[in-house]
This record gives structure tokens, C-alpha cells and sequence, in this order.
């Protein structure tokens, strides 16, 4: 029995979670038509970064001439292009692609004939690296751990591991804004956001820990000069349950640090004001409370996305997606791909001034999606926008959710009142934010 090597391709992308193809078509996979190979890049950056429905990881694709295929998850994303001149070889570049738990980026310049018959047994050479399971002593029960992951726990599926650790342990569970939803935001276990202020360490106790647990780390989240200093142990997610297999049963519930009360009692007046134009915390509590189940919130770094990373009140997993690197266009791209998936969303950018407000990137992806005939939505933040009242936004959510066609909403929100957060959790580190410094 024989089949193509465009088949034996198609098989193994849908394993890796591909759904559909931008740019070029590619055996059966669902075409997206994308003459820019640009946005067709960006497509799949956010196709892949978005992930399934629960969060877990997939590969977004796009197939370009040369023919070059570039599988990603990560926006922006960048990758030296290798050669495959054969089916194996090709086989064997797709068996621990990156970008599958972390975000990352595979370039493959396809020189081979993809209608060329080969076995249908035929399989890679290459094999996944296995890794030893890592245990800790029951001895280390009595030190003061926290836990500390990122958007690879959720990619890997690995959320019952990280928690039952956490309640192991009797440690709180700290997140880089990637993993938000990995525990509710109002569970006892739940210790904050790291990576987006100079103290976070001090808001979320990293600084008291005398062991900190990471797991799923992206270091473009989490540079790794953010936890010199610290006394890390790094796991891969799917070893989380085998951590604490030996220790005793039951432990008390984990004390936050007084850092991180204090800034929850000054981001909490924010979540209840319904001053017109909107605090941040207010507009992220509105959408929070209408994003339908299997929802997602998208946005572009910047004001509007380090207000969401810092305030968003997650209750699930994959509630919110903002890439950690500055990629015109994210928001839109993430929207239009859960617009193809009929998957619920909000995506939200930052007014930038000119027509519309809108990057160049975001223009042109609007374009395409009334081409495809997608309903679009998105919110732009900032100074212009006219709400008679804080519930006006509400209204506009919902008109949002409900849209048939590309639809632009500016929206008044107040980005720049983060003189108290600051005063609490020191200066922004997350992204190059002019409007913010």
C-alpha cells in the first residue's frame, strides 16, 4: 500500500494540531486563501499561540512559496529555515517540532515532490528524548515552597499536576500571565502574576521562598535573570504529579504576603468604580463575566494588554492569550482565527491615532476578514470613545459577541492611572510601553 508524501504530511500535522493551512493549499487541510505571505505567517503565529479550545497546545501553519512551510506558536517568531529533500527526513523534523508546549517556530523548506508515492508504513527515524521522573525528598515538606509556571502547564495539559502539588505541598501557585486561569483567581492557592512589574517578586513571595518549583516556563515571559537568586528546581509539566508522591497527605493552606494584599486592595476599587472613562480592571471584570465558556480574551501587548495580564479575573485556563513579544496585527489575527472556529472571543488593542486607530498590520487583516466573509470584532482602548454609562460597555460586548461583520469599537478606558500599582509593584517590565513610562 502506498500513499503520498502530501498525505503522510497531512497525518502528522493533524497530530500536531494543525486544522487548517494559511497561504497555500496543502493536501486535505482546510485552506485559508492569504496572498500576503506576511499575514499568513501571523495567521498561523496566532493559530498556534491560541491553542484548542481547553488551552492545549497545537501548531498553527502556513504553507508559502518555495515551498516553505512555517509551523508556529509563537507571534513574531522567528526561525532559521531548514532543508528536507526526502519523506524521512521530513518525518523526522516533525517529531518534537518546538512550539508544542512552548511557544516556538519551525521553518522547513520543502525540497522534495509531495505527490511522490511512499509506503504507508513509513515512519521517522527519530525518536522523543525521554527524561528521568524527579521526586523530592519528604524532607523538604517543612521548607516554605512556591510554584511558579507558565503557558507550557496548560499547552501540556498539565493542570491537575500543578495543583495537586500545590495542595501537596501547601504552596501557593504563581503564574506568568501565559498560564493565568491555571488556578481561579479567588482560590486560596492562586499568588499572582509574576513577570509584568519590578516587585512582583515581593507581591507574589517569590522573594520568601526558600525552593521555587518551575514548570512551562517561556523564558520570553520569564527572562531568567528575573529569578537570579532564587533557589530553582525546574519539572517538566507532565512529572508535576510525581513530585511529592512520598510526602504526608496534608498540609494547612499557603499565606500570601502582605505585597500581594496590598495591591489586591488597590486593583480592587478598580474592579468596583463605574467612572466613564472606564478603569481597566472595570472593563476586563465586564468581559470576564460575559466571555461564553470556551472563550478566549485576545490582545495586543501594550497599555490595554498589561491592564488584562495584570487585572483579567481568570477562572479557566486559555481565558486570556497575549503573546510576549510585540506583534502588530496579534489581536486582529487571533480574532479572525476564532472567528474560522466559531470560538468565542473579545480582542482588544490599544488607539494608536490615524485612521481608525489602527496599525497598518490590524488594517490589513480587517480587509481580509470581510474578504473571507468573518465576523471580526475589536475593541480599541484609549481616550476616544463615547459611553454614556460604565453598563454602555456592556451592550457593546454583546453586540460584539453577536456581530455578522467586521466591527470596530472604540472604547474610553483609562490606561495611564497605574501611579498607585506602580507604587505597589514597581515599574513595568513586560513590554517597551511609551504610553505607560
Amino acid at each position: 500500500m502506498t500513499r503520498t508524501i502530501a498525505d503522510a504530511l497531512e497525518e502528522r500535522l493533524r497530530s500536531l494540531g494543525v486544522q487548517r493551512v494559511y497561504g497555500q493549499p496543502l493536501a486535505n487541510l482546510q485552506q485559508v486563501p492569504v496572498s500576503n505571505p506576511d499575514l499568513a505567517v501571523l495567521l498561523a503565529d496566532a493559530d498556534g499561540r491560541l491553542g484548542h479550545h481547553d488551552g492545549s497546545g497545537r501548531l498553527g501553519a502556513a504553507l508559502l512559496d518555495g515551498p516553505i512551510l512555517h509551523l508556529s506558536s509563537s507571534p513574531g517568531g522567528l526561525a532559521p529555515l531548514q532543508r528536507v529533500s526526502s519523506a524521512v527526513e521530513l518525518l523526522d523534523a516533525l517529531v518534537d517540532p518546538p512550539g508544542m508546549l512552548l511557544p516556538g517556530t519551525l521553518a522547513l523548506h520543502l525540497d522534495l515532490d509531495l505527490n511522490e508515492l511512499v509506503p504507508t508504513d513509513l515512519a521517522p527515524t527519530r525518536q522523543v528524548e525521554r527524561v528521568p521522573v524527579l521526586t523530592l525528598d519528604p524532607s523538604l515538606a517543612a521548607l516554605n515552597m512556591l510554584i511558579l509556571v507558565g503557558p507550557g502547564v496548560i499547552r501540556a495539559n498539565a493542570l491537575d499536576g500543578v495543583r495537586d502539588f500545590a495542595r501537596s505541598a501547601g504552596c501557593g501557585i504563581v503564574t506568568s500571565w501565559g498560564a493565568k486561569g491555571v488556578e481561579r483567581w479567588d482560590s486560596p492557592f492562586h499568588f499572582g502574576t509574576f513577570g509584568l512589574q519590578q516587585r512582583d517578586a515581593e507581591c507574589t513571595g517569590i522573594d520568601q521562598a526558600e525552593i521555587l518549583i518551575l514548570s512551562g516556563i517561556d523564558p520570553a515571559e520569564t527572562p531568567p535573570q528575573l529569578l537570579d537568586g532564587f533557589v530553582t528546581q525546574e519539572v517538566p509539566p507532565g512529572q508535576l504529579h510525581a513530585l511529592t508522591t512520598a510526602w504526608p497527605p496534608s498540609r494547612s493552606l499557603p499565606q500570601r504576603p502582605g505585597a500581594y494584599e496590598l495591591l489586591r486592595s488597590v486593583i480592587t476599587p478598580l474592579y468596583e468604580s463605574e467612572v466613564v472613562p472606564l478603569t481597566p480592571p472595570r472593563a476586563a471584570l465586564h468581559m470576564a463575566g460575559l466571555l461564553p465558556e470556551g472563550g478566549t480574551v485576545v490582545a495586543d501587548p501594550g497599555a490595554a494588554g498589561f491592564w488584562l495580564a495584570r487585572s483579567f479575573p481568570t477562572s479557566f485556563p486559555g481565558n486570556i492569550c497575549i503573546p510576549a513579544s510585540f506583534t502588530p496585527g496579534f489581536a486582529a489575527a487571533a480574532a479572525l482565527v476564532c472567528s474560522l472556529e466559531a470560538r468565542p472571543y473579545f480582542a482588544v488593542s490599544d488607539q494608536i491615532g490615524g485612521i481608525d486607530g489602527l496599525d497598518d498590520v490590524t488594517a490589513e487583516l480587517l480587509e481580509l476578514a470581510e474578504e473571507l466573509n468573518q465576523p471580526v470584532s475589536l475593541q480599541l482602548w484609549g481616550p476616544e470613545g463615547t459611553l454614556s454609562n460604565s453598563a454602555a460597555h456592556i451592550e457593546v460586548l454583546q453586540a460584539q459577541l453577536a456581530a455578522e461583520h467586521v466591527r470596530i469599537d472604540e472604547v474610553p478606558v483609562n490606561l495611564d492611572a497605574i501611579e498607585d500599582i506602580e507604587r505597589v509593584a514597581g515599574e513595568l517590565i513586560a513590554w517597551p510601553i511609551e504610553s505607560l513610562s
